[in-house]
């Protein structure tokens, strides 16, 4: 918890800086760089964690990294973290930036989860209620689990709607169970 604060805090100090800068869609595409990179880099994930590695070998790597590929300001912010010992937090950091940014944006994030392909109708028709529910723009993430049976799953924010078919069956066993054990009462 206290690492999602600390994250918070520098994201929003490097958002304002951006958009004082006039900068942010630079700066937000580069946090997405970086964190896609560290995400996807399990090598680069443990040094950035090992107490081992040294300061300057840490911003050598983020310099050989990312020098030629990111604004000048995202860069000197990955020193900055890495200066004041904050390496670790960089992935939390990129995140809670996009975060904000997709706020600023009006754009929200929704989760998709299907059995199967969905027809292009019933996506719109998830996508324009979930536009309406958020009152923004969504940013739909779709993903394939073929244990829902049916149905889908959608997840936006807090907000959780289950209509699979798996959690269907799965709460007419209980209502039959429940009342089996009624009726043998």
């Amino acid at each position: 918890m206290k690492q999602i604060r600390l994250a918070n805090r520098y994201a929003k100090a490097l958002f304002e800086l951006a958009l004082e800068q006039q900068n942010i869609e630079t700066v937000a595409k580069d946090m997405q760089l970086v964190n896609d990179v560290i995400v996807e880099n399990r090598e680069l994930t443990l040094l950035l964690k090992s107490p081992v590695v040294k300061v300057n070998k840490k911003i050598a790597v983020f310099k050989s990294l990312f020098e030629k590929n990111i604004d000048k300001l995202s860069l000197q912010f990955l020193w900055l973290l890495a200066k004041n010992g904050r390496e670790d937090t960089i992935p939390q950091v990129a995140e809670a930036l996009l975060n904000i940014y997709n706020d600023y944006r009006g754009i929200t994030d929704a989760w998709l989860t299907t059995a199967g392909d969905l027809e292009k109708d019933a996506k719109t028709a998830i996508l324009n209620m979930l536009k309406k529910l958020s009152g923004k723009e969504v940013q739909l993430h779709e993903y394939v689990n073929a244990d829902l049976l049916g149905g889908f799953v959608v997840k936006l924010g807090d907000y959780q709607y289950d209509a699979s078919t798996k959690t269907l069956i799965k709460r007419l066993k209980e209502n039959i169970k429940n009342n089996l054990v009624v009726a043998g009462k």
